[in-house]
């Protein structure tokens, strides 16, 4: 199976072909940008919160909410909702950790653009 990345198309069928082109039980696919942007807002996200010296408690608790959101957002039909509770454990977590006072900007630019992102999937649903 080939996996395609691509934006938001909305048509009725689009369909490219170089020859002969024969289609059992028609054409179906669906795309969101919203959730492939997520998606890499998540790695972004891990990475920083991986730069930040936190206690073992709290890594632990930060690596397991974000894996959550990351696992929900690679799901075929994301779940705003559950990625927007893990994300709201990361930042509690962090705020009780006194992390999001000393975090650096790429943190708290990471954070928001991935709960930005949460937000306009809901929307987008």
């Amino acid at each position: 199976m080939t996996t395609f990345n691509i934006g938001s198309q909305n048509a009725g069928s689009i369909q490219n072909a170089g020859g002969d082109m024969v289609i059992h039980g028609g054409v179906h696919g669906s795309a969101s940008v919203q959730v492939i942007e997520l998606r890499g807002r998540l790695a972004q996200l891990s990475e920083e919160l991986y730069r930040l010296p936190l206690p073992a408690e709290s890594h632990a608790a930060v690596r397991d909410a974000l894996a959550e959101a990351e696992n929900e957002a690679a799901a075929p039909a994301p779940r705003s909702d559950r990625i927007g509770r893990s994300l709201a454990r990361v930042t509690a977590v962090l705020a009780d950790a006194g992390a999001l006072a000393s975090a650096g900007t790429g943190l708290a630019r990471a954070l928001g653009r991935a709960v930005a992102l949460v937000g306009m999937l809901v929307l987008a649903l």
